[in-house]
Order: structure tokens, then C-alpha cells, then sequence
């Protein structure tokens, strides 16, 4: 049988492009990712990954520029590597493109801009001034588990409004990641537990969430008639899912760089002006979402490769943070970089959950500059997610 057209430009597409054989979510590539990154991003604009059949890019300006054009880089079929994980989150906000994903997105954003979460500010500042008065206390702790992971769970999960578990939720958010990867074994270690929370989603009911938590406000656009009803039990996910993991990392990316570097805690201390700026920096050497994959909806050419409609792309945040043609000196903590990052996203699927994550990281080190004179940090164990990364444990003191 003569291969059709589409097939035929596909085929020479993956040809003439530069391919770069790496296991893009093997161990060795979620441990020690930079290396992996740096070959994507020294092979060209837009690289094939034959391990995995998907293209993948890795420098910032294309990456931002792939994020800003919605129109040919589409969410709506889906952001994982995989089709059972895409099908799952159709109906999800970052699944979306267009009027649906605006309409979605307004739904979340009722709960998230930061005029809604203001009223939170006592909150969790109550909980940061715990954790950091509980920890001073103690020979030392862990910057994971006993640091980073306290205030999303104390405080951001009893405002999402559902009567489930922080170990549960945890858990939860954790597979929803890591089953955004390709068909791989941590893929189908987490996919019993990602399904849990689909399930969870899909019974929910109003009676079960608090009238005031975030997750009622899906409900009552539903009772509006701006979403459907099983719209509104699947939006729930992306309170649950987003709103710990990536604060999370991002956070004990933070309390890690300033532990290795006390000369840059001391100068913050100094001046508490630049804890905005840690906090944006912190989030760009974490890149806690590695990438998620958009779908090419029209043929388009991206550095003299012709990609056609119907490819599936990977658009690697964390190696486009860390591009030295963007950035001078990626691999540096510095309180005095400016400009953006991707560590967010960009463009119509910026993370929605942005200025709260903000919120929550100024919280925690307005009160430990207070409080805490030096920090140090030793041991860190690396994360294993198909599409989280980050350390997954290290050990801290605070003096």
C-alpha cells in the first residue's frame, strides 16, 4: 500500500531533522537532566527523539514562542505522551484550547487571582510562622517533607475544599504527573492511583466539598450553566493536582539554593526587597513541570524543519530555563536576574495557580529572614516523575 500525503511529509520531516537519541524519561534523564537538555538544545531548535517518536524543543525563545502561538500549538488533544493519560484530562483546563479554555480558565482564576486569595494571607502566614518556629526547634529536618511540602498542605488543600487526606492529595498529584509521560513503567506503576483521583472527580457531588473551598466555585458555574456538570467534577483536578507538586519543588528548590549559598541568604536578609526576585528565580532553577506536549493543528517550519500537522511536540520548560543563549549563567542562583521565565508556562496556559505559588514562597521567606540566622542543607535525593523534577528529599538545619 502507497503511504498517503500526510504520512509521506512526516516521513521526511523526521529525516531531514536532527535527531537526538535519548531516553528523554529514563532514569538517568530524570536524575541528572541537564545533560540531556543541553544535547536537545545544542542539536537544533527542533529535534526528533526517536526513542519516543515525538519532537521535542529545548531553547527558550522557541519554547516561548511555541507557548504564544495557540494556534498552531494546540493543548485540546491533550498534554501527555501518551493517549490514555490525554483522554483522561479532556475536559480539564490545560486540555483546552480557545473559547473553552478561556471560559475554564475565568472559572479557575475566581478563586486564584490575587484579590481572591488576599483574604488567605493570615493563613498562611500563621502556617509559615509554625513550620519555621517547629523546625528551629529541632537538630534538623527534612527540606522536603517537613519544609516545603507543610504550607500547600496545611493551608492550600483545606482551600481547595475537599474532604480528602493531605497524604491522599499528595499522593494523588504525584501520579497525575508522572502518568503524563510516555507509555513507560513509572507510567504504569501510577496509572491505578491517577485513576483514583479520575474517579474520585467523576463522583464528586456539591454535598461533598465545603460551600466556601474553591472546589464549590466549579459547581457554581455549573449552576450556571457556563460549564457542564462533568466539566465541573473534572475542573476539580486542576486544583488538586497543580496546586502542591509544583509549589512544592519550587519551594524546596529555594531552601536548597539559599542553604548552598549562604552568602546569597545573608545578602537577602539584608535586603528583603529581592525576596520577589529569589522567589521567581527559585522557580526557574526548579522548572518543577518538565515539559508538556502540544499538538501541531497546522503545518508550520521551525529552524528549516517543515513539521507537519497532526506531530506531537514536547516543549521542555526546564531546558529552555536553562539556555545559555537566553540566560547568562543559567546554572547560577542569582538575586539580580531579570526578566521572565518559563518555570510558569506562558502565553494563554500560563499556570493558574501562579500568583498563589508567589504568595506562598514570599510567606514562608519574609518569615524565615526574620527568624532563621543561617541554613544548612546536605544530602539531596533526586525525584523520579515522568513530569515533575526537583529533589524528592535533603536534609536542613536552621540556626
Amino acid at each position: 500500500m502507497t503511504a498517503g500525503p500526510a504520512t509521506m511529509s512526516r516521513r521526511s520531516a523526521r529525516r531531514t531533522a536532527p535527531a537526538v537519541d535519548v531516553d528523554l524519561y529514563g532514569r538517568q534523564a530524570l536524575v541528572d537532566p541537564h545533560p540531556v537538555y543541553r544535547r536537545i538544545r545544542d542539536a537544533g531548535p527542533l529535534v526528533w527523539l526517536p526513542r519516543h517518536r515525538v519532537w521535542a524543543m529545548g531553547r527558550f525563545d522557541d519554547v516561548r514562542n511555541a507557548l504564544r502561538d495557540d494556534a498552531t500549538f494546540r493543548s485540546g488533544r491533550g498534554v501527555a505522551a501518551n493517549p490514555v493519560a490525554n483522554l483522561l484530562g479532556r475536559k480539564t483546563v490545560l486540555s483546552s484550547d480557545d473559547d473553552t479554555h478561556a471560559t475554564r480558565r475565568r472559572i479557575l482564576m475566581q478563586s486564584l487571582m490575587s484579590r481572591a486569595i488576599r483574604p488567605s494571607l493570615p493563613l498562611l502566614r500563621d502556617e509559615a510562622e509554625a513550620t519555621v518556629t517547629r523546625l528551629l526547634h529541632r537538630e534538623s529536618f527534612d527540606g522536603i517533607a517537613d519544609f516545603a511540602t507543610r504550607l500547600p498542605i496545611s493551608a492550600v488543600a483545606d482551600l481547595v475544599g475537599v474532604r480528602v487526606g493531605h497524604d491522599q492529595l499528595l499522593t494523588w498529584g504525584a501520579s497525575t504527573f508522572d502518568i503524563l509521560g510516555p507509555v513507560n513503567r513509572r507510567t504504569l506503576d501510577a496509572t491505578a492511583t491517577a485513576l483514583g483521583l479520575y474517579l474520585y472527580s467523576m463522583r464528586l457531588r456539591r454535598s461533598q466539598v465545603t460551600p466556601d473551598g474553591w472546589a464549590a466555585t466549579v459547581f457554581d458555574a455549573a449552576d450556571r450553566g457556563e460549564i457542564t456538570r462533568s466539566e465541573a467534577r473534572t475542573m476539580v483536578i486542576d486544583f488538586v493536582a497543580p496546586s502542591l507538586d509544583t509549589t512544592i519543588l519550587a519551594t524546596g528548590q529555594l531552601l536548597w539554593s539559599l542553604g548552598r549559598d549562604p552568602q546569597l541568604y545573608a545578602q537577602l536578609r539584608a535586603e528583603p526587597d529581592l525576596i520577589p526576585t529569589a522567589v521567581v528565580e527559585a522557580v526557574r532553577m526548579a522548572s518543577p513541570v518538565r515539559g508538556f506536549t502540544r499538538t501541531v493543528a497546522r503545518d508550520t517550519e521551525i529552524g528549516g524543519v517543515r513539521l507537519p500537522a497532526g506531530e506531537r511536540v514536547v516543549l521542555l520548560y526546564a531546558a529552555a530555563n536553562f539556555d545559555e543563549r537566553h540566560f547568562d549563567r543559567p546554572e547560577m542562583f542569582s538575586l539580580h536576574r531579570r526578566g521572565s521565565n518559563l518555570g510558569w508556562g506562558h502565553g494563554m496556559h500560563t499556570c493558574v495557580g501562579m500568583q498563589l505559588s508567589k504568595l506562598e514562597m514570599q510567606t514562608l521567606l519574609e518569615v524565615m529572614i526574620a527568624r532563621v540566622s543561617t541554613i544548612e542543607v546536605s544530602d539531596p535525593q533526586p525525584l523520579t516523575n515522568n513530569c515533575l523534577q526537583g529533589l524528592a528529599s535533603f536534609q536542613a538545619r536552621f540556626t
